[in-house]
C-alpha cells in the first residue's frame, strides 16, 4: 500500500515537473520571439528614418529643362476637373472641361462660380461666350469675358502653360523643382502656383492638383487677393 502511494506520489511529481518545464519553454520561446520582434521593428523603423539624399542640383536642373522642352510644344491636349475660387468674402465652384486644339480654346463651366453653365471659345479673332440660355457674349480673350460675366478674373492665358507645369515663356518666373525635376512652386505675374500632384499621361508626367494664390503686393494688377485649387481629373489627347 506504501509502495503504491509512493508510486502515485512520484508520478504526480515528475507530471507537474514536466508541465512546469513545458511552460517554461514556452514562455521563453515567446520572450525569444517578442525579442526577434521588436529588434526587427527597431531596424526597419531605422532605415525608414534613414533620410534618402537630395540628387544634386545639375542633375534636378538638367531633368527640369528635359521636361521643358518636351511638355512647351504640347498644343494638342484635354482636361477634365473640377475648380474652386476664393476672394475676400466671395467663393465659388465649377466642373471644368478645357480643349486645346491648336490656336483655338474651349472651355466650359457647369455651374461656373454661380452663374450656371458657360461654353468660352477663343482663336485668333477673339473669345465668345455662351451661357445656359444660348445668350452670346463677345470680348477680346476669355479672360476678359469670363471676367465680364461672371465676376472672377481667372489668369486663363498663363494657366495654358502652368496646368502643364511650365512656366509662361518669356516672362521672369521663380520656380522651386522637386528631386524629379517638376515644378513644385512657380511664382509668376503675381501668382504663386504650387504643385501637389502629378500623374502619368501619354509619357508625360502631368500636374493633377495645383493651387494658386495671387498676392496684389507682389504685382501691378490691382486684383483682391484670390486663390485658385484646380483638381484634374482627366488627361485626354484630343480627337
Amino acid at each position: 500500500m506504501l509502495f503504491l502511494i509512493f508510486g502515485i506520489s512520484t508520478a504526480f511529481h515528475v507530471l507537474r515537473t514536466s508541465s512546469f518545464l513545458c511552460i517554461f519553454r514556452i514562455v521563453h520561446d515567446m520572450k525569444r520571439r517578442h525579442t526577434f520582434l521588436f529588434l526587427l521593428f527597431s531596424f526597419l523603423c531605422l532605415s525608414c528614418a534613414v533620410p534618402v539624399p537630395r540628387p544634386p542640383a545639375d542633375q534636378i536642373q538638367r531633368l527640369w529643362q528635359t521636361r521643358e522642352s518636351a511638355l512647351l510644344p504640347i498644343q494638342r491636349w484635354e482636361l477634365r476637373g473640377r475648380l474652386a475660387v476664393r476672394a475676400e468674402e466671395r467663393g465659388g465652384q465649377a466642373s471644368l472641361t478645357w480643349k486645346r486644339d491648336v490656336a483655338q480654346h474651349t472651355i466650359r463651366l457647369n455651374g461656373p462660380l454661380g452663374r450656371g453653365a458657360v461654353r468660352v471659345t477663343q482663336d485668333e479673332t477673339g473669345a465668345q461666350l455662351q451661357d445656359a440660355e444660348q445668350r452670346l457674349f463677345h470680348a477680346a480673350s476669355a479672360e476678359a469675358l469670363l471676367y465680364q460675366y461672371t465676376g472672377w478674373r481667372l489668369p486663363l492665358t498663363s494657366l495654358n502653360y502652368w496646368v502643364r507645369g511650365v512656366p509662361v515663356p518669356g516672362l521672369s518666373a521663380d520656380r522651386e523643382l522637386d528631386d524629379a525635376g517638376r515644378l513644385k512652386t512657380l511664382r509668376q505675374q503675381g501668382w504663386e502656383v504650387r504643385y501637389q500632384e502629378y500623374t502619368r499621361f501619354e509619357g508625360h508626367e502631368l500636374p493633377n492638383r495645383l493651387t494658386l494664390t495671387y498676392t496684389p503686393e507682389q504685382a501691378a494688377l490691382e486684383l483682391p487677393a484670390m486663390e485658385v485649387r484646380l483638381v484634374i481629373d482627366r488627361w485626354a489627347q484630343v480627337q
